[in-house]
């Protein structure tokens, strides 16, 4: 198992794995790179990525579309210092020996390719922070003062709290819960996906879109 670990440079660069922001949560190991012990839990960002595309959209109907974006900073692990380094203590202790989220696609890049975006508060959807407020024991989101810090893969476990309600009026609160979120298809779930861009040097634009689908039929169509 291994953990998110947040570390000085110097021993960070002991170890260096492979960079990947490949969309499978499955990835091949080059010739000199470690092997993942098979018992090695997938981090919660693959668990909840995206097991959709146009095809296996075919048999649903699509419903209350809502797409937001976002602009943040974002830190490899060895730009925690000094870039970070008022933040770093307490980020170590909040994320001692907890699995990493998972990057962009929700696989664990490993080592200083670990990534991990920092946001105001302010500019944090209201559902997530108050989702934030109720769930006391999470381990995916930093919150120190007014800055919240979070690997990429952590968007994906709460990604409809990350989107604003369509303009449809029969969808209003479809987004407002997690009761109804899927990462595949299936009659009255809401899907969804999470889509980035460098825009220069630590700095990055996420846009998070999400639907609800429901399965073809009579009732669908009329």
């Amino acid at each position: 198992m291994r953990f998110f670990s947040l570390l000085p440079p110097a021993l960070l660069a002991a170890t260096t794995y492979a960079n990947s922001d490949a969309p499978s949560p499955s990835s091949t190991p080059a010739a000199d790179e470690p092997t993942p012990a098979a018992d090695e839990p997938t981090p919660v960002g693959a668990l909840w990525t995206a097991q959709w595309d146009t095809t296996t959209l075919k048999p649903y109907t699509q419903h209350c579309h809502s797409k937001s974006t976002y602009n943040a900073k974002i830190y490899k692990l060895n730009e925690l210092y000094p870039d970070l380094k008022d933040a770093a203590p307490q980020l170590k202790v909040f994320y001692n020996k907890q699995l990493y989220a998972g990057s962009w696609g929700g696989i664990d890049v490993h080592g200083t390719g670990r990534e991990l975006i920092q946001m105001n508060m302010a500019d944090v959807p209201y559902k997530v922070r108050e989702w934030l407020k109720t769930e006391m024991l999470q381990r995916h989101y930093s919150v120190q003062d007014d800055m919240v810090f979070f690997a990429p893969g952590a968007i994906y476990p709460i990604l409809p709290l990350w989107v604003d309600d369509a303009e449809e009026s029969e969808c209003e609160g479809v987004f407002d819960g997690l009761e109804s979120y899927s990462n595949e298809p299936r009659d009255g779930a809401v899907i969804g996906k999470v889509g980035h861009t460098m825009t220069g040097e630590k700095e990055v634009r996420f846009t998070v879109e999400a639907l609800k689908v429901r399965a073809k039929g009579e009732r669908n169509e009329l």
